[in-house]
């Protein structure tokens, strides 16, 4: 025979416990194509603000500064949605969006 427990102030009583519900998956087809932050690093290339360099792994420059995500520019690089423009040796490289990135952010504009 099991006592119940008591505390200082009379029985304790314990939350049923509770069943973990799970959250349905979205379908591929839903699922986001960009993340909000790969969307945002690809707005200031299609604005002209970012270089990176060919040789070093050391990620995007965005005005001149170091982008906060270091991988950013390299995903955007690998899903075609950007390209860099090679420059004379020793100065940074152009990022420039490709057709592809325009039209995922359905901007107005042609390349």
């Amino acid at each position: 025979m099991t006592v119940p427990a008591r505390g200082p102030r009379g029985p304790v009583v314990r939350p049923a416990a509770r069943r973990h519900v799970p959250v349905p998956r979205r379908a591929p087809e839903q699922a986001p194509v960009l993340s909000p932050r790969d969307r945002a690093v690809l707005m200031a290339v299609v604005a002209g603000r970012c270089t990176m360099s060919p040789e070093s792994p050391a990620g995007m420059l965005v005005d001149g500064r170091p982008c906060t995500d270091q991988f950013a520019g390299h995903r955007l690089l690998q899903a075609g949605l950007a390209r860099l423009v090679i420059q004379p040796p020793g100065r940074p490289c152009v990022v420039e969006p490709t057709p592809a990135a325009i039209e995922l952010l359905g901007l107005p504009i042609t390349i």
